[in-house]
């Protein structure tokens, strides 16, 4: 299993992204034009929930560790580990430094984890750290003191964290934006508007932020405080934002970009070109619905919705056969026992599979349970981001539902960040969404949808799912928490909790001119702090 997914990330990793532009402070400059498919709605570590933004905080900050190519955890501003038991010692290089030339501290780290586990922070991601002991009364307010949390800087260069829980991924785990440190001085003097433009943003990464310029362009420099600077070699990653792919890919004719996703309806105009970079992600797109919306409160009308929905057509003409057929939450390159988790809980076993002439009876007999009729239903809309792919998606889902169980649905296209307000405040009844893995195991798709989790947009909430993910979570034995999460995605599936659709890949195209840039299925996804550009 091991060799298998070394392989198979070893392959993505030699994707080659990009050519070389021109600076305009010097020819000899190495120059990347990397397109951002949305705007990042901020840039603070410990509130970014997104993964356009997870990518650019993974050039401009740099975590206790960091992903290389094979999916490994490699130092960082830690420059060794240790665990023994659940305590972690993370010893600090002691020439990290800010771009402002301070030294990175043990304290950053833990003024950092601090003030995402606040409750006043509202930290959607203050879950990923519920493995630290104590964090979670802390974040849920149970507890005050945090000294109470098993985090503590012993002095500048050492900090240690005691778990609560064997987490054997955690040397990855803390590579993670949410985990990422802060300048506690710089924090302080600009915390009201705090990562939200580039004069409010303190890195310690390899590139600090030159500019960013809302909905057209991010540019990042190579940082002359960065530790490992001698061996950054890329001087500028310019990073314009643009939403349509079609114009991407006109721009990326132009040779106005190096590298850009591929709509999907171009893929076959590409398959011969040499240009062509498959993007293998551990990615699920899915349904969420609302369940306080009274006809998602219905388990037999949310498991109608499921099977109204022909998976292989979506995969085969909407994506160009860019994916495969989701009817199970975690993605099938996470691994489970000895293989793959997918192949060892079989997603056919939750009967969500194409079946309108199903579908139409258990939506009958959803609609007497509620006492509704069909004409009764209120006005439904679908929300989804205002890109081509998305709008395209979402009409094939609007075609599926009216077609197999006579739904009359309303697209309402948003942009990114409007999605994301709305999805937090869940306000919505239908919405196409997705989750990539923050790490290589299957808990990063199921915690989140426990009852307090801040990503479980659903009012949604089982005490049984609850105890499987606890019970998972303190479990030594490897096998055993592997079937506690199987049981786990099996309430989910069994309620259609979501609707999952396809595991997605994206079809890119790159020019050939640049080496090691890191593709990586987890997240961050795309790293150029390892790349340079071919003489």
């Amino acid at each position: 299993m091991k060799k298998i997914l070394l392989a198979m990330l070893a392959i993505i990793s030699m994707v080659a992204l990009v050519a070389c532009g021109e600076n305009k402070g010097s020819a000899d400059a190495k120059v990347v034009k990397y397109c951002l498919e949305q705007n990042p709605p901020q840039l603070d570590p410990q509130i970014t929930t997104d993964e356009t933004s997870g990518i650019v905080l993974g050039h401009i900050f740099e975590g206790l560790t960091i992903i290389g190519k094979d999916g490994k955890a490699l130092p960082g501003v830690a420059e060794t580990w240790t665990n023994e038991g659940n305590t972690w010692t993370f010893k600090l290089r002691k020439d990290a430094k800010w771009h402002n030339g301070d030294p990175v501290v043990a304290g950053d780290f833990a003024a950092a984890w601090e003030r995402a586990l606040k409750p006043t922070t509202a930290s959607e991601y203050a879950f990923i750290m519920y493995s630290i002991k104590g964090a979670q009364e802390y974040n849920e307010g149970k507890t005050t003191d945090f000294t109470t949390v098993g985090v503590k800087a012993v002095d500048d260069t050492t900090l240690v964290v005691e778990l609560k829980e064997p987490v054997t991924y955690f040397d990855s785990l803390v590579a993670f934006f949410t985990f990422l440190p802060q300048n506690q001085k710089f924090y302080e003097e600009h915390k009201d508007a705090y990562a939200t433009s580039s004069e409010e943003v303190m890195g310690n990464g390899p590139y600090k932020m030159a500019s960013w310029d809302f909905e057209n362009k991010i540019v990042l420099e190579k940082s002359d405080t960065y530790w490992n600077k001698d061996n950054t070699k890329i001087d500028t990653i310019e990073m314009p934002i643009i939403v349509d792919y079609a114009a991407a890919l006109k721009a990326y004719q132009n040779d106005e970009l190096d590298w850009t996703v591929l709509p999907n309806d171009e893929i076959t105009k590409f398959k011969d070109s040499p240009e062509l970079a498959p993007m293998q992600e551990a990615r699920v797109i899915y349904m969420l619905l609302n369940h306080k919306f009274k006809l998602f409160s219905n388990e037999k009308v949310r498991r109608a919705v499921a099977m109204s929905i022909d998976r292989q057509t979506l995969v085969d003409k909407i994506k160009s056969g860019a994916g495969a057929v989701a009817e199970g939450l975690v993605p099938n390159i996470i691994p489970g026992k000895a293989g793959f988790f997918r192949d060892e809980f079989p997603q056919s076993a939750y009967g969500l599979s194409y079946n309108p002439e199903e579908a139409k009876k258990l939506f009958a007999e959803g609609l007497k349970e509620l006492g509704m009729t069909l004409e009764s239903i209120p006005e439904i809309t679908i929300l989804t981001k205002n890109d081509d792919t998305s709008v395209k998606e979402s009409q094939f889902y609007q075609e599926q539902l009216k077609v197999n169980l006579g739904l009359n649905i309303k697209i309402e296209p948003v942009t990114f960040q409007i999605r994301l307000q709305r999805q937090t405040a869940k306000d919505y009844e239908l919405m196409l969404a997705g989750w990539g893995a923050d790490y290589n195991d299957p808990m990063t798709f199921l915690d989140m949808w426990m009852t307090k989790s801040g990503q479980n947009n659903t009012n949604w909430g089982s005490p049984a799912y609850d105890k499987l993910i606890t019970d998972a979570k303190a479990e030594n034995d490897p096998a055993k928490r592997m079937d506690m999460l199987g049981n786990a995605e099996k309430i989910l599936m069994d309620e259609a909790v979501i609707v999952p659709t396809f595991y997605r890949m994206k079809m890119a195209l790159k020019k050939p001119h640049i080496e090691g840039v890191v593709i990586n299925p987890f997240s961050p996804v795309v790293s150029f702090n390892f790349a340079d550009i071919k003489k």
